[in-house]
């Protein structure tokens, strides 16, 4: 299982997603307080990156345990990259709007009067994407010398042209 370079990559991806569940995502300015993903799932609107993050990290260990078929590896690979851009995408909108008072992360500042600054764990949706995406691409590489050593072995042997 481990053998081979994707194994690396999809193994580094999953730790990346499951690190969120731990890592702190928003950060106050003037002030220690550190909110945990957990703790953001909890703030009204936030229950969407709660469930993104769960679905990616849950299929990132389905991708990293189905190594015995190939084709279906590759597929969730495309699937947990979509989903993983998407997830990026949801945290980029949030991250944009962190000032308006009418959404969630603005009513905390407008409660608190600190800035809420987002940390380094809220990038590793798109770093796990593209380790994904490179998985995929080694997966699909070994699939294809499969399938090509088939093809050579299932031909006639012994059997010379030209004579």
């Amino acid at each position: 299982m481990f053998f081979r370079i994707q194994s690396l990559f999809l193994t580094i991806a999953a730790g990346l997603l499951i690190s969120m569940f731990f890592a702190p995502m928003i950060r106050f300015v003037g002030e220690d307080t550190v909110i945990h993903f957990v703790e953001v799932a909890a703030f009204k609107g936030f229950t969407l990156t709660t469930i993104f993050q769960i679905v990616c990290a849950v299929l990132s260990i389905v991708i990293l345990v189905s190594f015995k078929n190939r084709i279906r590896q590759i597929r969730l690979c495309n699937l947990n990259t979509i989903i993983l851009i998407a997830y990026q995408i949801i945290i980029a909108i949030y991250f944009l709007q962190r000032n308006n008072p009418e959404k969630p992360l603005g009513l905390l500042l407008a409660n608190t009067g600190e800035s809420p600054i987002f940390t380094i764990p809220c990038i590793f949706p798109i770093c796990a994407a593209i380790l994904t995406f490179i998985a995929m691409r080694y997966i699909a590489r070994d699939e294809a010398m499969v399938i090509a050593s088939t093809r050579l072995r299932s031909g006639k042997r012994g059997h010379r042209s030209g004579k």
